[in-house]
């Protein structure tokens, strides 16, 4: 994996992903860790490969920045297909609490400034930067949390800003739990992922469609996430290289 800015601090992490749907390898993933020791912020580099149904391979790149307190300071999505090139950028402004997004094609680019909350979360594609905000506020262990997430919906084309939603997440262990990793066993704490559509009757709703994921210890990297539809996402290995 090339890494397209020049890092802060020092690789803490890295590791890899593979992408199932039921048991067809759909997609891989590369990622990388560093720590800024000085400011202690975060940053995450991933890309995804993945072959579409023309034979064209697709690449998707994410450089994802976080304060110590795992807030994002900047996000850069760029996706590859052939000669079809996007980037989508979020930067965020901490004293005006405003988050620019740029969204650029060889075409176009359009520009929008969203308000958000001091603490918030962004979606992205990668595997590794998916369960991030769960760092972003003190956790009930015995309840669920409602986190607010940033999410755009636009691929190739700009089609609307990003707008907020809400995600909770709900542990289904309050300790960590011994799983299976291609006959590595490694400690992880289970979770149940929802996306929140009405949140006033979110502790009421009943068959709400969810996630599972097993968290490693190591900045919230997941070690497996299983979606009901059949996609699996299962890690390959993770490196811890912190020396601290």
């Amino acid at each position: 994996m090339e890494i397209r800015r020049k890092p802060r601090g020092d690789k803490v992490y890295r590791g890899a992903y593979n992408y199932y749907k039921g048991e067809t390898l759909y997609a891989e993933e590369e990622f990388e860790v560093y720590k800024d020791r000085k400011e202690l912020g975060m940053s995450f580099f991933a890309e995804i490969h993945s072959r579409v149904s023309t034979g064209e391979l697709l690449v998707i790149y994410v450089d994802f920045a976080l304060t110590k307190d795992y807030v994002p300071q900047k996000l850069m999505v760029e996706r590859s297909l052939g000669e079809l090139v996007v980037k989508e950028i979020y930067d965020f402004n901490p004293r005006t609490n405003v988050v620019d997004y740029i969204f650029m094609s060889k075409k176009s680019q359009e520009h929008k400034q969203l308000q958000v909350p001091p603490k918030f979360s962004i979606t992205t594609p990668s595997a590794s930067t998916s369960m991030l905000f769960l760092k972003t506020k003190k956790e009930d262990t015995t309840a669920k949390n409602f986190y607010p997430i940033l999410s755009s919906t636009n691929q190739w084309t700009f089609e609307t800003a990003p707008f907020q939603q809400k995600v909770a997440a709900e542990r289904t262990a309050l300790a960590s739990e011994n799983i299976n990793i291609d006959g590595h066993s490694v400690a992880a704490t289970p979770y149940k992922i929802f996306d929140v559509i009405d949140l006033d009757k979110a502790q009421e709703q009943d068959g709400v469609p969810f996630a599972t994921t097993y968290i490693s210890k190591h900045a919230t990297i997941p070690y497996t996430i299983r979606s009901q539809d059949g996609i699996r996402i299962q890690i390959k290995y993770l490196n811890d290289l912190d020396k601290d």
